[in-house]
């Protein structure tokens, strides 16, 4: 909605939300004070192998949330357990065009977390990323 293409032909308050669903309201087609913009786009990846999921979720997403549990040289591990190594993340995130990683579930037999990243950079992961602590708010980047 478009407040000042309502404001210009006197629609407000209650009107906005009968415009909405009704689609017309004294003669103004809601196409004419509004537009369409797209959504953002969030998913939430943890505790998986590498499957054809993990890219459906991740698709264009504007933050994707994955587990990097294991690096890559554990991926041996990672498998046997059902985990995705950070590079994993790293090659999911870039061939799926994420605008922002954010790597998490880390292994505790890894002293330097900064290593995930560095990983997931390596794979081929250019956007925004974020390591993960705990606590940490992380904001969903803004519509583009």
């Amino acid at each position: 909605m478009l407040p000042e293409r309502l404001a210009a032909v006197g629609i407000r308050g209650p009107d906005v939300g009968r415009l909405q669903r009704e689609g017309t309201l004294r003669g103004v087609d809601l196409t004419e004070v509004s537009e369409r913009r797209p959504g953002q786009s969030f998913a939430f990846v943890m505790d998986t192998r590498m499957c054809e999921g993990v890219y459906a979720l991740a698709e264009r997403c504007d933050m994707l949330v994955i587990e990097s549990t294991f690096l890559d040289e554990d991926a041996g591990l990672a498998d046997e357990h059902g985990h995705l190594t950070a590079g994993q993340a790293g090659r999911v995130a870039a061939s799926c065009g994420v605008r922002h990683l954010v790597l998490t579930h880390f292994s505790q037999r890894y002293p330097d977390a900064e290593q995930f990243g560095r990983q997931a950079r390596a794979a081929g992961f250019t956007g925004e990323l974020t390591v993960a602590r705990d606590l940490e708010r992380v904001e969903l980047p803004p519509r583009r």
